[in-house]
């Protein structure tokens, strides 16, 4: 008994070894990380022919500035300050116009995705006014309301409104007649058919558009602010460019594209939470 004893303490001495990571799953991470880091490859090539051009002198610096040239000038626009503001006023213009655009859509395309008679009536009229750029609204709108927030809204609002509108009809319509069916065997009331059958289903295509209408969004902000605008960057952009400032102008140009990835980014996040029992889809 004293010998088993001592054997038990000996072991309890002896240091724990911690289980080492199947091979598999070391593979399926580095795997999962090189897959983020693809995405990479393309822009730091981008760079180092970018330094390379102004280094062999391919191209004149006043023409296309180095990018360490671009990065200072980034660092003294957020330390002066009003880029931020020119930023956030875009962004806030832009949430702004989305929400008043992507809701009315979300209406419009639920109505007319349920009943024919709404789709009739107002599909005409909403076809006609979709084939108008928005951005050649502008110069009525700014007779009407002038130069100011109102203008950028209304163009913002428009160019979210038909995709929104466009794929909610189209997701509603696509419902296979199967769920529907198996939906009444259950006898599900009319609201229990819309919430729990037939907003699910269409929720991916309505998803593409609000997408789509986000980044359309995006750009007619630049685009208004450029034409009819005295803050935000479409604003800046253009003050650059006539000031001949191409660092500063190639530094809103990047920034609008960051912001851009990263509203489809954060759209895409939540498309993920909402169409979880859509599998199989490269999103």
């Amino acid at each position: 008994m004293a010998k088993e004893t001592a054997i038990l303490e000996r072991a309890n001495e002896l240091p724990v070894t911690r289980p080492m990571l199947p091979v598999k799953e070391i593979l399926a991470l580095a795997a999962k990380v090189g897959e983020q880091l693809t995405g990479l490859i393309v822009p730091l090539l981008v760079l180092v022919l970018w330094d390379t051009a102004i280094r062999l002198h391919w191209v004149k610096p006043v023409f296309l500035p180095p990018p360490a040239t671009v990065l200072t000038t980034f660092y003294d626009l957020l330390v002066n300050g009003q880029f931020l503001l020119d930023l956030w006023v875009s962004i806030f213009t832009v949430v702004h116009g989305f929400l008043w655009g992507g809701v009315l859509g979300l209406l419009f395309g639920t109505a007319a995705g349920l009943s024919r008679l709404v789709e009739r009536l107002f599909g005409p009229i909403l076809n006609g006014i979709r084939q108008v750029p928005a951005i050649a609204w502008l110069p009525l709108i700014i007779m009407w309301v002038g130069i100011g927030d109102t203008g950028k809204l209304v163009v913002i609002a428009k160019s979210v409104f038909f995709p929104v509108f466009l794929n909610t009809l189209q997701g509603i319509r696509n419902v296979s007649r199967e769920y529907v069916e198996v939906a009444r065997v259950y006898e599900f009331s009319r609201l229990q058919l819309l919430r729990r059958v037939v907003f699910p289903a269409a929720l991916p295509t309505i998803f593409v558009g609000i997408r789509f209408g986000a980044g359309i969004s995006w750009a007619m902000i630049v685009a208004a602010e450029m034409l009819s605008g005295r803050k935000g960057l479409g604003f800046l952009l253009l003050q650059a460019q006539d000031l001949l400032m191409t660092d500063q102008v190639f530094v809103v140009i990047v920034v609008i594209g960051l912001v851009g990835y990263l509203i489809d980014l954060l759209l895409k996040r939540v498309e993920r939470k909402l169409v979880r029992w859509k599998h199989g889809s490269a999103l």
